[in-house]
């Protein structure tokens, strides 16, 4: 017994001290994060639960007092998360990229292929995938190509990461193309977030995510 009550001791210690570890890496890339963006966000934590009862969304630690307003992104150190949707005085609730409503101007890393993501409405994991529509047939998209906000539309900055591309989707559409798309942040992945606010100088946003 007590044999077995050390091991189980040391099991726990290792469990806690890697869960700090990884919550210190979060922190530090947020902060880095914050570093490059300067000026013109928030951050927030996550609030336990779902603020208004609603699928694929997530409740916020701050509101209106704070500078937050419905439309704004939501991101982490990752990429992108969702936008604002619902703003009290002190809380929020954020549709994240997997909600049906959600949807984003988007275009390869490189500027060469534009198109609009949302989320892919299947079943099982495959929910948790999003799309990157009507991109035109000449544009080729590889394996891997990174996905970023295109800035096209009044809701999010160009260069946010989005996601990568897992590869092409059949469809009936005869003059584009749609491509799978694996997800940047992913909802098991998602601790402290960093809203951007109208403040925000759009040309550090744009050079925020390291893109390799």
């Amino acid at each position: 017994d007590t044999v077995l009550q050390g091991a189980g001791a040391r099991v726990a210690a290792a469990v806690a001290l890697a869960e700090v570890e990884a919550e210190n890496r979060t922190l530090r890339a947020l902060l880095g994060l914050a570093a490059r963006l300067r000026q013109g966000f928030v951050v927030a934590d996550l609030l336990p639960g779902r603020s208004f009862e609603a699928d694929f969304t997530l409740g916020l630690s701050a509101g209106a007092e704070a500078g937050l307003a419905p439309f704004q992104p939501v991101v982490t150190a990752r990429g992108l998360v969702g936008m604002v949707d619902r703003v009290d005085a002190r809380r929020s609730e954020v549709i994240t990229w997997a909600h049906p409503d959600f949807g984003a101007s988007a275009m390869s890393a490189d500027g060469a292929a534009f198109g609009i993501v949302k989320p892919h409405l299947a079943a099982g994991a495959r929910r948790f995938l999003l799309e990157l529509r009507g991109v035109r047939y000449r544009s080729r998209l590889d394996t891997g190509t990174v996905v970023v906000t295109s800035g096209l539309g009044s809701t999010f900055p160009r260069g946010i990461v989005i996601g990568t591309v897992v590869g092409e989707l059949a469809t009936p559409e005869q003059w584009s193309r749609t491509y799978l798309l694996r997800p940047a942040v992913l909802p098991d992945g998602v601790g402290p977030v960093v809203v951007i606010t109208p403040a925000a100088d759009s040309a550090r946003v744009a050079a925020a995510w390291r893109i390799e």
